[in-house]
């Protein structure tokens, strides 16, 4: 069986994060955190520039409250390495270009500059992987 090779990422450091319920989440966005209790995992959504948290590794679609608990679930967020980050088909950044985002969590060629810590991330190359646009960022 074939699978998607995903050899080029490098994780370094990653963190567990609350995903609401109600909000579907695609694998491979920037992700930001959402207020909440400092006594729990952050709470995260789509990162629309700024102060980014890092990037969601798993999909992550909304609870059928019919079908599913709606408690809180769990994801997992690299936030330091050289990641894969999915980009905007439409308007794919160049390598060696500061990472920006277009809202939805994607990296893209013109849109918000995302900052990591207080530095902005930096692409460092085009992938393609079962014909969906990527890039590798390099995360600190």
């Amino acid at each position: 069986m074939a699978t998607p090779v995903y050899g080029k990422q490098y994780i370094r450091f990653a963190e567990t994060a609350f995903v609401p319920a109600n909000l579907p989440l695609t694998a491979f966005s920037l992700v930001e955190i959402t207020a909440g209790a400092a006594t729990e995992p952050p709470s995260i959504e789509f990162a629309s520039g700024t102060a980014t948290f890092g990037v969601l590794q798993q999909d992550m679609p909304a609870v059928d409250a019919e079908r599913a608990v709606t408690m809180p679930r769990l994801g997992t967020v690299a936030t330091s390495g050289l990641l894969l980050v999915r980009a905007d088909s439409g308007a794919l950044p160049t390598q060696g270009i500061g990472l920006m985002t277009d809202g939805s969590g994607a990296a893209t060629s013109s849109g918000t500059p995302v900052t990591v810590n207080g530095t902005q991330p930096t692409v460092r190359q085009l992938v393609q992987i079962g014909g969906i646009d990527h890039v590798l960022v390099s995360f600190a």
